[in-house]
């Protein structure tokens, strides 16, 4: 286990005692009021989003396969936008208040402009960064490219509002059920997913299921920020490959296309990230007659990444692409462009996630549990 969890045991002999006292769980908080506004609306939400990527593709007039996939990716992009502009108003405000916040996102977007446009305005990088939004026509003068970030910055920020706000709308409603249906006796669990989720070893009876979180000092957990943004940049990129380096997707889909859908599907990364590091936080394990406890997080986290399948098909794309004579430079640039929009986009979703929901999320799980043992 991580160095604050040993640090939790050493100072406090049970854990979830200590965390009855500093848990108010009769208290609701304005996350507790957003979840129930999250778990009501989300089912009628997707259904409009559906509805709305339909109308865009007919809109469009492109039935093809990118097409469609375009069609879907921006139709679900708008729809979270929107989701996310509301959250921002209901969620609760952030260990870096609004004040520090609100600043770094009108000057740094208004900084990296006045970089590209220095740089040199004709590069394909910012035709891009104007073309995502196709209403200047390649125009890339300084204000095309200052309305461009910012519009872009503003999409990633609110995006990752609305998709972090689900994600702990969902697992603070429902996520102590899952924890407590592993200390049924085996007859009595009605299925096996959460054992196939967590990697539990069949050698494994499960006796209970015991909480050992990270203790908070209230301060942003920087440590938390930069790891969430590295797995989340790195599991970005690796998605991605099955697009960029298809030698298939590399031979019909333009550049400017290829990359605009590549960054629209990275805007979903986080649901593969986030759960496990929550579980990894709240400190769950599995207690039972081995001599060491099993911690969740690592079988969710082995579940969710498959690292050596996906790293080992990544490596035969890229070969195969080689081999089959296609523009090595183009797949270069095109990795180039993607990463940076890959590491703004990992940074911005780590920042809300840490900022804005983890402590919340992490004492909503608790408290859920708690409540749940006491019944």
């Amino acid at each position: 286990m991580s160095g604050t969890s040993d640090r939790i045991r050493q100072k406090v002999p049970n854990p979830v005692n200590y965390l009855r006292n500093v848990i108010n769980l009769d208290e609701e908080t304005r996350h507790d009021r957003l979840d129930k506004l999250i778990t009501k609306i989300f089912p009628p939400f997707l259904a409009v989003c559906t509805a709305f990527t339909l109308v865009l593709i007919v809109y469009l007039n492109n039935f093809s396969f990118v097409g469609i996939l375009f069609g879907t990716c921006l139709g679900f992009v708008l729809g979270f936008t929107a989701l996310g502009a509301a959250c921002v108003l209901l969620s609760d405000k952030g260990v870096i208040t609004r004040k520090y916040v609100v600043p770094a996102v009108v000057i740094i977007p208004a900084l990296a402009a006045l970089i590209l446009y220095a740089a040199e305005s004709n590069i394909g990088f910012n035709e891009f960064i104007v073309k995502y939004f196709d209403i200047f026509d390649k125009n890339t003068d300084l204000a095309s490219l200052l309305i461009s970030v910012y519009s872009l910055t503003l999409m990633i920020f609110f995006v990752a509002y609305g998709v972090v706000s689900v994600i702990v709308g969902f697992f603070r409603s429902y996520f102590y059920r899952v924890l407590r249906s592993l200390e049924y006796p085996p007859e009595r669990r009605k299925n096996r997913i959460p054992e196939w989720l967590f990697q539990i070893p069949d050698i494994i009876d499960v006796g209970s299921v015991e909480l050992e979180p990270d203790i908070d000092d209230g301060r942003f957990n920087a440590e938390l920020f930069i790891s969430t943004a590295i797995s989340l940049f790195i599991l970005g990129l690796v998605i991605c490959s099955y697009i960029f380096i298809n030698p298939l997707f590399l031979q019909i889909i333009p550049f400017e296309e290829m990359l605009i859908i590549g960054t629209l599907l990275s805007l979903f990364v986080s649901p593969l990230v986030i759960p496990w590091s929550i579980v990894k936080s709240i400190g769950a394990k599995v207690t039972s007659d081995a001599p060491r406890d099993f911690y969740l997080w690592k079988g969710m986290r082995g579940r969710l990444y498959q690292g050596f399948f996906t790293v080992t098909f990544f490596m035969m794309l890229l070969t195969l692409s080689v081999y089959m004579g296609m523009d090595f430079s183009r797949i270069a640039v095109t990795y180039l462009g993607y990463v940076a929009f890959m590491g703004v986009i990992s940074i911005v979703t780590s920042f809300v996630y840490v900022n804005t929901y983890y402590k919340g999320f992490k004492n909503g799980i608790i408290k859920s549990y708690l409540r749940s043992k006491e019944q």
